[in-house]
This record gives C-alpha cells, structure tokens and sequence, in this order.
C-alpha cells in the first residue's frame, strides 16, 4: 500500500502501488499515446515510487507520505472521478481502460542498475538530445546519460519561442539594465550551462526556471525593446522522452526497448 498525500484535497489516501501507477500514467502522458508508449511510463513511474518507498522518503510538508500528487514533488497523480470529468464518461472510460491494461501488463515490472531501482526521471519533449543528470541537478548517474532523441521531433513542443520585455527581464533576473544577454558556455546537447546577463552570470536552469522558459536548450535574440527566445524541447531532458516514447512506438519499439534506450544498462525485472 503507498501513503499519497492528495494535494488538490488536501488529505492523505491510501491505495495500491498499481492503483498510484494507473493515475500517474493518466495524469502524465496523453491516454491517445501507443500502448508501448504507456507501458513504457507505467514503468518508469512504478519505478520511481517503489524506489521512494525502498528508501523511506517522504514529502518533506507531509511526512506521513512517500509521494504527492503534485508533480512538483514528483510525479502527478489523478483520481478516475476527476479523469472521467476532463475526459467525459464514454470517452473517459475507454481510455481508462486502456491505461490500466498497460499497467496490468508491466505489474510489478521496475527498472533497476546495479540490484537498486533507478531514479527514474522523464520528461516531456527532449528537443532532439537528452541530459546527462549532473548537467541539470548534481549528481551524474550512470544510467542517466545523455542519448540522441530523433523518435521526439514530431512532439508539439519540440520548438517554440518566448518573449518578454527588457524592462520585465532586467527586473526579473535584478539586473540594472540588458544590454546584452550571452550564453557563456553550453553543454554538449546544445543546452546552456552559463549566460551572462548585465554584470550577473546565471546557470541555464537559473534562466529557465526564473523565465519560466520551457527548457534550458535555448538562445536569444534582442528584437526592438523585447528579447526573443527560441526554446528546443520541454522539461529538464533527462531520462525518458514522453514524445520520444510515443515515437519509437509508433516505430515498433517494445516498452522495454524504449526504456533501454533513455535509460542506459538498466534490467526490467518483477519486483513482486
């Protein structure tokens, strides 16, 4: 049973590990993705939660849980009641069905290196190559390597851009004026490592989270009185492509193929 601290109720539930995974895979990826592709997110969020509960870690505002339906803490989380509504009753019911045939058929299946369940971290789009982890947290991870992601150049949000004003932007990064905006220094996928702004020097994560840009891979152009970003991917870029799975689905890559490829000498295995 997994304690799931219900952030939109703001209560504790109780259910089983496959029930938790079931409403992760709704609330994660779009129910219209391949099956493999599910199947492939079932594992992955299985995995990150039995490794949560392995190691005893708990939602620091809510010790009584080991996870949180809030995917700043994690992974999201969804009820059915609350799918059915998005979704609608007919509609909703089919594709409920479908994502709890994909978690039946991986139950109990989590990755693992070395005899401990990975991290297993995901993301929405990588933008055409993924991360290594210690490029966007601190610690690098063996099986988190970066890999060359082509299966996700159909996604919606392999490209986009973003502007906002040198006004808004100077007050946002408490610089006294933009004159100029440069990345210093990049990491081998593309994304920024260092950008130096006025007299300030940022990391690329500093930039993205306070601009709320859609990934650090981006570059920038000063247009007028407005600087312009073009922003590849979204999300951090490490570990799985969710548009990168659905991809080398619709490819005809087996779930534990797409989870061999963005997660390196991994071994998928029952863990009960």
């Amino acid at each position: 049973m997994v304690g799931l601290w219900d952030a939109k109720r703001g209560k504790l539930i109780t259910l089983t590990l496959e029930e938790y995974v079931q409403g992760v895979v709704a609330a994660e990826m779009p129910a219209s993705f391949h099956v493999e592709a599910l199947k492939a997110q079932a594992v992955a969020a299985r995995t990150y939660a039995y490794r949560r509960i392995l190691r005893d870690d708990r939602i620091p505002q809510h010790p009584e849980a080991h996870l949180s339906s809030d995917y700043q803490s994690g992974q999201a989380w969804i009820s059915w009641d609350e799918f059915l509504k998005t979704h609608g009753t007919a509609a909703g019911r089919t594709l409920q069905r479908k994502i709890a045939r994909a978690v039946k058929q991986t139950e109990g299946v989590v990755a693992f290196h070395n005899d401990e369940p990975i991290l297993a971290v995901y993301h929405s789009t990588s933008g055409g190559r993924t991360e290594n982890s210690e490029h966007y947290w601190s610690e690098a991870l063996p099986y988190l390597r970066s890999v060359e992601d082509p299966f996700s150049a159909n996604s919606p949000l392999h490209y986009s851009t973003a502007t906002i004003s040198l006004a808004k932007l100077a007050e946002v990064l408490d610089v006294e004026r933009v004159g100029n905006f440069k990345v210093i220094e990049r990491y081998p996928s593309g994304r920024a490592k260092t950008v130096e702004v006025g007299d300030k020097w940022f990391s690329g994560r500093e930039i993205r989270e306070r601009l709320s840009l859609r990934s650090t891979w981006f570059t920038a152009e000063i247009i007028g009185d407005e600087m312009v970003f073009s922003v590849w991917g979204y999300g951090h870029g490490v570990g799985m492509s969710q548009y990168g799975a659905q991809g080398m689905a619709q490819q005809g890559y087996s779930y534990d193929e797409i989870l061999q490829y963005y997660y390196q000498e991994i071994e998928l295995k029952a863990a009960y």
